[in-house]
Formats: structure tokens, sequence, C-alpha cells
């Protein structure tokens, strides 16, 4: 599930059978590509693309096409009517999805806050997307799972914001190496109450 997640974010299906996944860091692409062989999934390629100047794997798989498209990916390039999958929302597999949409188009960032004087430091997990549907499914996967998220809508899609400190617990699954590097300066002052 967690695949299916990072596609809806940085993917694509075409209507001729194929998978295309995109990415800025090739190391990111590296780690798909393992994911994507272990699994036994068929990649026909794994290119940079200079006109996108993104690297991109192209994968040919029926079975995993059909897969994406039950829980919820349409074909066409970044599609705003992506669909929820039909997974239950208590699940591990909803939150895998939810894992593998904020390493495609989420991002992690250092909030600070000034409050009576102090300053406090934490870290937020954002993620957008143009689909309202998939945002408010979201929601509701953190929220049945004790992750309390805020929302935000915006003039170019919708976002999802998570503040609380069991952002850490959904963090600790993320893949992609830009966001593994970004949580090593970040500072939570929430992290070091006893």
């Amino acid at each position: 599930m967690y695949l299916c997640g990072l596609i809806a974010a940085d993917g694509y299906l075409d209507d001729y059978g194929i998978v295309v996944i995109a990415q800025k860091d090739k190391e990111f692409i590296d780690i798909i590509t393992k994911i994507l062989r272990k699994l036994r999934i068929y990649i026909s390629s794994v290119f940079y693309d200079k006109t996108a100047r993104v690297w991109k794997i192209k994968i040919r798989d029926k079975e995993f096409y059909d897969y994406l498209l039950k829980n919820g990916l349409k074909t066409g390039r970044k599609s705003e009517s992506v669909r929820p999958p039909s997974i239950e929302p208590n699940t591990k597999q909803a939150l895998a999805y939810i894992i593998g949409f904020i390493d495609g188009d989420g991002w992690i960032e250092q909030v600070k806050k000034r409050r009576r004087g102090k300053v406090y430091y934490y870290m937020r997990i954002g993620i957008k997307t143009k689909s309202k549907e998939i945002r408010d499914w979201m929601i509701k996967v953190l929220t049945v799972n004790g992750i309390r998220p805020h929302k935000a809508d915006k003039k170019d899609g919708y976002e999802i914001h998570i503040d609380t400190l069991l952002a850490w617990k959904l963090a600790c699954y993320l893949l992609n190496p830009r966001h593994k590097k970004k949580l090593m300066n970040i500072r939570d002052d929430r992290t070091l109450r006893s």
C-alpha cells in the first residue's frame, strides 16, 4: 500500500498499462527500484527525464497496474480525482498509504513558536493534494489511529499538517532520503520533556 500512496502523489498510470514513478532524488529512485524488484514487479526502465528534470521508473506489470486501479488511482497525469483506496482506515495498510504519499508529496519542516516570552521548536509533517476526497480520507485515517491532523484549504490544493508528537511515529517509517536528512536536523522541544 506504500507504493500506492507514493504513486498517487508522485506518479501516474497511462491508458496502456504503464505506471510511472517520478522523483528528483536518484537515491530515492534506487530505494523504490529495490522495493519493486523485491516484490517482483516488472520494471521496464529507469531513466533521467531531462525535460522534466526528474528520475523516472517505468513499470509494465498488469497485476500491479490493476492493483493500483482497484485502490483509487486513475489513468492520466496528476488526476485531481484520486479516490481513497478501498481499505479500512484503522489498518496498517491505510497508514502505509499515507506514508507513501508523504514520501511523494509531503514535507518535513521545523516550526518555531513564541509563547509567553519563550521560543519553542517542533517538527511538522505536511501533505498537499489536489483531491479533497483523498485529503478527507487521510484525515480520517490519522484520527482513527490517534494522530490529530489539521487541515488547510489553499487556492492550489488541500493540505494536512501533523504537528503533534505522534508525527514522529509516521516520520520513522519514511523512506525518502530528503525527509530523513531533514529529520536529522529537526529540533523538537517536546521530545526533551520527561
